[in-house]
């Protein structure tokens, strides 16, 4: 296994901890009962819209035009090729197709996967992933070839922007600068390259991040099959989560989580949607319900205490930071006296976890085969986790 670059290990430390305090690491699905923050549609939108996420918006228009508005509040107008544009206010023109893009995280790419048209990787010009760390070969097949180059970034997530000038890519797909990272927006600006901000690991809910499928798609004039994967994968997570509806209590296995970090364990309270999601996915969550919905910090004796009875320990660190039970008693050694531990039943985060992660249905299906193994076949293998090997 290929050991992460320094700048890599330090942006994804900073998203795990993101995910950590929205509920994100672990969240399959999303309650149907949510309810829709945004829904925009105009002249040619053919009844799509925008049903769970919170944080952008698409407004379709004549003529294959669709005005959006990203996770910084921009506009974007987006018009295909031989259309004149509109008379509106924006803050981005962009034609569409996108042919040259530079995606700035693996999670962006992972859209691309679930829309299943191979063309679509033609158009990734530049990632900040170097082609070792990729587990989509449609990317690292590229990346070899030169179809595809690295753009490298420093601790801080600022990237090389004498390298994008050079490259001069027809759309950045950026991520929110949150938690201090970076200065890239405002380099982009001062460069004049086109960016729109995607914020779909922000959204809380997983039908709510997934949403933004919707986004990436509409710079492709896909908005269609885009609607129509989100379709399928919504009805999926229904169909999983009644596999599970009518399970006694006394089958769920009690399941914990959380991760530490500077000393510190993140986790989420039982009224969380994480808390939520291990019951649809067959398990009992280890907080009660009234202890919050949200994030938690606890000191590692206070998470000791609530959760080393557990069954399950689900730790929200990827295999390549917390590759063993070594590697994890270096965290925090009280981690030997959990049940989960003894028992050989902690699981962390698979190494293509965010290049997997628009595949929420089979993320779901890796939860229930953790909790209820019985529902599916012995041979089955996980996509999005991996058990803490000794």
């Amino acid at each position: 296994m290929n050991k992460p670059s320094a700048s890599l290990g330090a942006r994804f430390r900073v998203k795990l901890l993101f995910a950590a305090l929205s509920g994100l690491a672990f969240c399959a699905g999303c309650s149907k009962a949510q309810t829709a923050a945004v829904v925009s549609g105009a002249a040619d939108s053919g009844g799509l819209g925008i049903r769970y996420a919170k944080h952008f918006s698409i407004e379709y228009m004549p003529d294959g035009v669709k005005l959006l508005s990203d996770y910084n509040e921009r506009r974007c107008l987006l018009v295909p090729y031989g259309v004149e544009p509109p008379r509106v206010d924006y803050d981005l023109l962009a034609r569409t197709p996108v042919s040259k893009a530079f995606y700035t995280s693996t999670t962006q790419v992972s859209f691309l996967d679930v829309l299943e048209d191979e063309s679509l990787y033609d158009s990734v010009a530049a990632v900040t992933i170097s082609r070792e760390q990729w587990s989509i070969e449609s990317v690292a097949e590229r990346m070899r070839a030169g179809k595809t180059a690295y753009i490298a970034q420093n601790n801080s997530g600022t990237l090389d922007i004498e390298g994008l000038i050079a490259l001069q890519p027809d759309m950045i797909f950026a991520e929110p600068e949150v938690m201090g990272a970076g200065n890239n927006l405002t380099q982009f600006e001062v460069a004049g390259l086109p960016y729109a901000v995607i914020g779909e690991w922000l959204e809380g809910e997983t039908l709510a991040s997934f949403e933004w499928i919707k986004f990436i798609a509409a710079f492709y004039n896909k908005d269609a099959e885009a609607d129509a994967v989100f379709r399928r994968q919504e009805a999926r997570l229904d169909e999983l989560a009644a596999l599970t509806a009518d399970i006694p209590d006394d089958e769920r296995p009690l399941a914990a989580c959380g991760s530490v970090f500077n000393g510190v364990v993140y986790t989420q309270g039982g009224d969380s949607a994480v808390a939520r999601e291990y019951r649809k996915a067959g398990g009992r969550y280890f907080l009660e319900e009234g202890t919050g919905g949200g994030a938690l910090r606890l000191t590692p004796e206070e998470f000791f205490d609530k959760a080393r009875g557990a069954d399950i320990l689900m730790y929200n660190s990827m295999i390549l930071y917390t590759p063993d039970k070594k590697a994890l008693l270096e965290e925090s050694p009280l981690f030997a006296e959990f049940k989960s531990f003894k028992d050989d039943k902690i699981y962390v985060l698979a190494r293509g976890y965010y290049m997997n992660g628009a595949r929420i249905a089979l993320k779901l299906e890796d939860a229930i085969s953790i909790f209820q193994p019985e529902l599916f076949s012995r041979d089955r293998r996980l996509t999005f986790y991996e058990k803490l090997p000794d």
